[in-house]
């Protein structure tokens, strides 16, 4: 028995050995522009607004045994650059007896909400929660693989012009809240096996065009009613695609029947092989 308890208490002593816990805590300054680059492999992500006078504060806890990490903050001029990466080195086996836990990761990043933001943002296994509720987004790039992701860009519309949006999933699932705050006039988003929820609410001030590509996937399309919206796809008898309440333009082009000339719009151009689109209007 006492011989048990030396090897566990052993095995234990060991997990927490290979613990690594780094931390960043940097004063804003004199930057202008931030740089944010993620990287993160597995484990559980938050991304959320911070103080206005830090530029980023977080941390990034990871087993050293089993993870290479990069959890860095360097200032250019009047530019800072974040970089958060994590790198493995094993490989899953049956034998692992529900230690994934112990090979994942947690990080969590606070972003000032007072210049503007470029983020890039890679992600893979686990749980990704980004709520970019006031945060100044000037770019916004992600891909994910087998996650599960949620991001809100807030009910607060962008104080600055955001100029490229792209996200792809993988396997993974994404839900996406409030974006046409974003205050941009263009999205790309690409949905290969796993599903995404696309909601557009928010206050939406200018045409925006949103090209969208499914392959084997599924996507649902959350659209307040009442929005301008011009839909045109392009699919295969694979393809189903269900919209309701629109009126027939051309072959595969519809526009909403409730479409007020010289309003906002949103136009979607969609390209489907064997997966699903489903609009919803919401109140």
């Amino acid at each position: 028995m006492k011989y048990s308890i030396v090897v566990l208490y052993f095995v234990f002593a060991l997990s927490m050995s290979n613990e690594k816990i780094l931390t960043l805590n940097e004063p804003l300054g004199n930057i202008e522009l931030m740089k944010v680059n993620v990287d993160f492999g597995m484990g559980n992500l938050i991304l959320e607004k911070g103080q206005k006078d830090l530029a980023i504060t977080g941390y990034l806890k990871y087993n050293r045994r089993y993870t290479d990490a990069q959890f860095e903050y360097n200032e250019y001029g009047n530019t800072g650059i974040l970089d958060v990466k994590t790198d493995f080195e094993f490989e899953w086996s049956n034998n692992d007896n529900g230690n994934k836990a112990e090979k994942s990761n947690d990080c969590e990043l606070y972003l000032t909400p007072e210049c503007p933001l470029t983020m890039m943002v890679d992600v893979g296994m686990g749980e990704s929660h980004l709520n970019l509720e006031g945060l100044k987004i000037s770019k916004f790039i992600m891909d994910s693989s087998l996650g599960d992701v949620s991001v809100d860009f807030g009910k607060q519309y962008n104080e600055i012009e955001c100029e490229k949006v792209d996200i792809d999933n993988g396997l993974g699932s994404i839900n996406i809240k409030n974006l046409a705050n974003l205050n941009t006039d263009k999205m790309d988003f690409e949905c290969g096996l796993g599903s995404m929820d696309l909601g557009f609410g928010g206050a939406l001030k200018r045409d925006i065009s949103v090209d969208i590509s499914i392959g084997l996937g599924s996507m649902d399309i959350r659209i307040p009613r009442g929005t301008n919206v011009i839909f045109e796809y392009d699919g295969s008898f694979l393809s189903s695609v269900d919209i309701d309440n629109f009126n027939e333009i051309s072959e595969k082009e519809y526009r909403s029947d409730d479409f007020v000339d010289g309003q906002p719009t949103i136009s979607f151009s969609v390209s489907i092989g064997a997966g699903s689109l489903n609009l919803i209007w919401t109140e």
